[in-house]
C-alpha cells in the first residue's frame, strides 16, 4: 500500500517532462516574432556636421598694384560682381604721363641723333673714296717722274717731291678710314640708345596701363581696403587693395 504514491508521482513527472519536451518542440525560441514590410525606395542621406570656424571662400584673390600713386576712382564696393580684365580702380596717371611723354621725347631725339650719324658715315665714305683716287693719282705721277728721272728728263727734286705726295695721300687715306671707323662705332652707339630710349618708353607704357586696376578672375568683392584719395606705395611688395572670392557657393571653415 506504501508504493502506490511513489507510483503515482513517477507517473506525474514523466508526463509533466513529455508536455514540456511536446510544447518546446512546437516553440523552441517562445512566441513567433512579428514583422513589418515596407516598399523598397532610393533617397539621398544627409549628414549634418555642427562646426566653429572663421568662413572663408575656397578660393580667393588678392589684388594689388604694382605702381604707387593716389587712387583717384573706385568702380567697385563691398560685395560688388565683377567679371575678369573689368576695371574696378584707377590710380592717378597724370605723373606716369608725362614720364610717357618724356620718353616718347627721348625716343625721337635718340633716333635723331642716329640719323645724323649716319650721315656723318656717309660723308666720310665720301672723304675716303676721293682719298683713295688722290693716292692713286699721285702713284701715276711719281712713277711717270720716276721713269722720266731714269732718262734724265727730269732731276731728283721733281721725283723726290712726287713721292712726297704719294706719301701724303698715304696718310690722308689711312686718317680717313680712321675717322669712318670712329663714324661707324659712333652710329652703333647712337642705334644702341635709341633701343635704351625704347625700352623705357615700353616700360613707362607698361606703368601708365598699370594705373588701371583690373579684376584678375569672376568673382564677387569680399573685402575692399582703399578709398579714392588714399596714397598706396608699391616699394617693396604689391599693397592689397582689394579680396575677390571666385565662388562663394563652396565655403570652408
Amino acid at each position: 500500500m506504501r508504493r502506490r504514491p511513489v507510483y503515482i508521482i513517477g507517473i506525474l513527472i514523466v508526463l509533466g517532462a513529455t508536455a514540456a519536451g511536446y510544447v518546446w518542440w512546437k516553440d523552441p525560441f517562445g512566441a513567433p516574432a512579428a514583422y513589418r514590410t515596407a516598399k523598397v525606395e532610393r533617397g539621398s542621406i544627409t549628414a549634418a556636421v555642427s562646426a566653429t570656424g572663421t568662413l572663408n571662400p575656397v578660393v580667393s584673390v588678392q589684388v594689388g598694384s604694382q605702381v604707387s600713386g593716389q587712387i583717384k576712382e573706385l568702380y567697385v564696393d563691398y560685395n560688388s560682381p565683377v567679371k575678369k580684365s573689368q576695371l574696378i580702380a584707377r590710380i592717378d596717371p597724370q605723373s606716369f604721363t608725362l614720364r610717357v611723354n618724356q620718353a616718347l621725347a627721348d625716343v625721337e631725339a635718340a633716333r635723331a641723333m642716329a640719323l645724323t650719324q649716319r650721315a656723318n658715315v656717309s660723308a666720310l665714305q665720301a672723304e675716303l673714296a676721293r682719298a683713295k683716287v688722290m693716292l692713286a693719282d699721285a702713284e701715276r705721277e711719281y712713277n711717270r717722274n720716276q721713269m722720266l728721272y731714269e732718262k734724265n728728263f727730269v732731276s731728283a727734286a721733281i721725283r723726290d717731291k712726287a713721292l712726297s705726295a704719294v706719301e701724303g695721300a698715304r696718310e690722308q687715306l689711312n686718317a680717313a678710314r680712321a675717322q669712318l671707323s670712329v663714324g661707324q662705332a659712333q652710329v652703333r652707339n647712337a642705334d644702341a640708345v635709341v633701343k635704351q630710349r625704347e625700352s623705357q618708353l615700353s616700360q613707362a607704357r607698361v606703368d601708365l596701363e598699370r594705373t588701371d586696376i583690373r579684376a584678375p578672375v569672376d568673382g564677387i568683392v569680399v573685402k575692399k581696403s582703399v578709398e579714392p584719395g588714399q596714397t598706396v606705395a608699391a616699394s617693396l611688395q604689391a599693397p592689397e587693395l582689394f579680396v575677390i572670392a571666385q565662388d562663394l557657393r563652396e565655403m570652408q571653415v
